[in-house]
């Protein structure tokens, strides 16, 4: 693979936003070390959004040589803090995961495979593993996200969302969409981007072979936060699309009316016992995403703006 003109010093710049999580960012770092593409193809970016304790690198080991700098600025938010990251890369591509991801060793040659054969303008989005099987709400969120590529990813070539943690693009077309709106400061910033990104009239493709694993440990009271905040970020997502001319919030609507037939194929023929625990889990899902949907959309209407 050869470098693009222009000064450029690598093929694919990996940015990584990240706060206050040390330890799991070593193991990110670590796995991009791992990667088959070469070190001197690609380069890190590791954007430090307002840690409380400056993010060092230099005393994380296992880096074999791969060029990482670390960027600080004061807390803004994930999606402000990847368009920094993409405003200081040098890779004609960039690419981006998040610090409790480590990525399988072929991630980056796989969505590099699949831009430079795209066509021109492609977003490729990988697939993400669960690193945690033993915790339930870590269990249950990989299912969401695995049932969520599964209604709207359908056709792997025509793709319509990506999470940010697992995706790649040239850098020019990214900026030319206008990159993360860092208006998302709570979720839901890579729905918004994927959607303007199709109304550029570019595609998404959905890369089977790019994995990361995920490793975000989830108790109840995590879960509940987490998936509350993923709701209210709808909420936003759903006023940013409307203003744009979309088509409404019928394809969420389709995702959900066929939640239980599609949950139901997945664990068909696992114990009774799995099947009610994951079930409740679910329910309780829905229940928090809606409010949290619901008090976002309570809080629009009176003119606060969501933090």
């Amino acid at each position: 693979m050869g470098t693009r003109a222009g000064g450029i010093s690598c093929i694919v710049s990996v940015i990584i936003p990240t706060r206050d999580r040390r330890e799991a960012l070593g193991a990110c770092l670590e796995a991009l070390a791992r990667q088959t593409m070469g070190v001197g193809e690609f380069e890190v970016v590791v954007v430090d959004d307002g840690s409380e304790e400056p993010v060092e690198v230099e005393g994380m080991v296992g880096m074999g040589g791969m060029e990482v700098r670390v960027i600080r600025q004061e807390n803004a938010g994930p999606g402000a803090a990847r368009n920094r990251g993409v405003a200081e890369a040098r890779g004609w591509l960039v690419a981006f995961t998040d610090d409790d991801c480590r990525p399988r060793p072929e991630w980056l040659a796989e969505l590099v495979l699949a831009i430079e054969g795209g066509g021109g303008g492609v977003l490729a989005g990988g697939v993400t593993e669960n690193g945690l099987p033993g915790v339930a709400g870590s269990t249950v969120s990989q299912l969401i996200i695995d049932l969520v590529y599964e209604h709207f990813n359908a056709d792997a070539e025509a793709a319509r969302f990506f999470a940010s943690n697992n995706m790649a693009c040239e850098r020019e077309v990214y900026l030319a969409v206008g990159g993360f709106d860092a208006r998302f400061r709570l979720a839901s910033e890579d729905r918004d981007l994927c959607d303007r990104w199709l109304r550029s009239g570019r595609r998404l493709v959905q890369v089977e072979g790019a994995r990361v694993v995920h490793g975000h440990a989830q108790t109840l009271v995590e879960f509940t936060r987490l998936h509350f905040r993923y709701g209210r970020g709808a909420s936003l997502y759903r006023r940013m699309r409307a203003g744009r001319g979309g088509d409404g919030m019928g394809a969420d609507l389709g995702f959900h009316g066929q939640l239980p037939g599609r949950v139901w194929r997945r664990l068909r023929g696992e114990s009774w016992g799995r099947v009610l625990v994951v079930a409740g889990w679910l329910v309780w899902w829905e229940v928090v995403n809606a409010a949290g949907f619901l008090w976002e959309e309570w809080r629009s209407r009176g003119g606060v703006e969501s933090r």
